[in-house]
């Protein structure tokens, strides 16, 4: 008979498997990393292979017990709690969830292939959600099995290889100039000051929804004699933008508070959908005001492709370029429109 015994480990939940080798006799100890009811499989495999003289006397020193995908979830996890906003593991646990839905029960790391990860895409596409979100989850998934790999828990990566979803070209949904007006009249007309001036101070940088509120922007982010303010973004970058009249005079106003702008992040986004919908503004959300800070300053020749991508905090030109193709291609019509005045 074998017994288990769990491990004391800190990176992922092991089990100390125990037998007596049927030939030499000798105790022969095994380490398991993985959930206790996989142990208990491994266990009665072994059990049942000495029993049936399936054991492999040869070469038992060499038993190999495999990782599960739990102990690598629960290892990357303990790493990204770590090292990573908390904003960013929520949203990490998010794809976990998804992934742990999909396989059902716990997966030998082996077992998990290219046809596994092909199938998880194409579940999640049939469960209507959006390309875009199903090719962000495969990356994540990426990350993962090569932090595996790196951690001796994986060989190979079975995401490599498989091929994204389609994603079609990102419409963008930024306000007109007669909705920015109807918002801000309908926001005055609630006596809602405070949130007006953060509607306008996300119009005016181009932030997004925690970019301007506690903890990420304190009084210490405000420049005031070199007008400019600091915006710390995702992955911790952190990037500069120009204070303008608009902003200026609403951060001197904000002055005597603990922060520039005191509002829950969740109040935020509710409260502007509140206040489009008294104003008949549609399929608009918060991140629509930072998407017309972009496309203003495009339509109206107010900035380049760069200086917008740069504003934005986005990782790469492309980025920018891909969200606002529309507008490009407008611009990239009026300019070669000009050529019959200028040749």
């Amino acid at each position: 008979m074998a017994t288990i015994k769990k491990l004391n480990r800190k990176n992922c939940e092991s089990y100390q498997i125990c037998f007596t080798h049927p030939a030499t006799k000798k105790t022969v100890r095994k380490v398991f990393r993985g959930n206790k009811s996989n142990a208990i499989k491994v266990k009665k495999q072994i059990e049942a292979d000495i029993a049936f003289g399936r054991f492999n006397i040869d070469n038992s020193s060499n038993i190999k017990i495999d990782y599960f995908w739990s102990c690598l979830e629960t290892r990357y996890k303990k790493y990204s709690k770590a090292n990573k906003s908390p904003n960013t593991c929520k949203r990490e646990s998010w794809v976990f969830i998804a992934f742990k839905n999909f396989l059902g029960s716990d997966y030998r790391i082996a077992d998990i292939s290219n046809q596994t990860i092909e199938q998880f895409r194409d579940h999640r596409l049939l469960l209507n959600k959006k390309p875009a979100s199903v090719a962000l989850e495969m990356r994540h998934l990426k990350v993962v099995f090569n932090f595996g790999i790196k951690w001796e828990i994986c060989k190979m990566n079975p995401v490599i290889g498989v091929k994204q979803p389609r994603i079609g070209i990102n419409k963008i949904r930024f306000l007109l100039k007669d909705e920015i007006k109807a918002l801000y009249e309908i926001i005055e007309k609630e006596n809602h000051i405070e949130f007006l001036n953060l509607v306008k101070a996300y119009l005016n940088t181009g932030a997004r929804r925690t970019e301007l509120l506690p903890p990420l922007f304190t009084w210490e982010s405000v420049n005031f004699k070199d007008r400019k303010i600091l915006i710390k973004g995702k992955r911790e970058h952190e990037r500069y933008v120009p204070m303008n009249d608009t902003l200026h005079n609403i951060l001197i106003l904000n002055k005597g508070k603990e922060y520039p702008f005191e509002f829950k992040p969740s109040y935020v986004s509710h409260k502007i959908q509140d206040y489009y919908k008294m104003v008949n503004i549609k399929g608009a959300n918060l991140h629509s005001l930072r998407k017309t800070f972009g496309s203003i300053l495009l339509q109206n020749e107010a900035a380049n492709l760069f200086t917008v991508s740069k504003l934005l905090g986005h990782s790469s030109v492309r980025t920018t370029e891909k969200y606002y193709v529309d507008l490009l291609d407008d611009n990239f019509q009026t300019s070669v429109r000009k050529l019959t005045d200028l040749i």
